[in-house]
């Protein structure tokens, strides 16, 4: 049972909407600041710091790390042949394209304009959705997760289930199935 809790509290999962305040401001939902907690020592007297990566110009979304997943990334481009286009690119989207952040002590914290800009929010937008993706969340615009990301995944559904139990995507069974 102790390991099950200990596996849960170090994954982002689910999917939280929040609100955008009229200063620009949201919350980190509050299963992801129970991560950081766990995870990331607090800033003296304030919250956590954030890695929002806004890169790829084919991704709706903006990615939000903790440190020890933002060290993570930095190990991976590493790992890529010095100089190698791969890096370059993987540099440009990971390192270049990405700010870090700062909550207060609540876990409230301003969006730069880099993320407003990347997910196309509106002075009067007032929802986003934060959304568990493991090691990382993302951050869409609330009605973007809902109409496109939805969609993507019952199409996905469609094409690798043909109506079988989700657990046959897994190499290896899942005890009790």
């Amino acid at each position: 049972m102790e390991a099950r809790c200990a596996v849960a509290t170090e994954t982002f999962r689910g999917e939280h909407y929040l609100k955008v305040d009229t200063k620009g401001r949201v919350m980190l939902p509050a299963p992801f600041r129970h991560i950081f907690e766990t995870m990331e020592p607090a800033l003296a007297g304030k919250g956590f710091a954030l890695l929002l990566v806004y890169g790829g110009s084919n991704r709706a979304y903006v990615e939000g790390y903790t440190a020890a997943g933002a060290e993570e990334i930095n190990t991976y481009i590493n790992d890529l042949d010095f100089g190698s286009p791969e890096q370059d690119l993987a540099s440009a989207i990971y390192i270049e394209q990405s700010v870090s952040v700062e909550t207060d002590k609540d876990g409230r914290f301003s969006l730069p304009v880099q993320v407003r800009d990347k997910l196309n929010l509106a002075r009067d937008e007032v929802e986003l959705a934060f959304v568990g993706a493991r090691n990382a969340f993302r951050i869409f615009r609330a009605d973007v997760y809902r109409a496109n990301r939805k969609a993507e995944i019952q199409e996905l559904e469609a094409k690798l289930l043909q109506g079988a139990d989700p657990r046959t995507l897994f190499k290896s069974p899942m005890k009790g199935a």
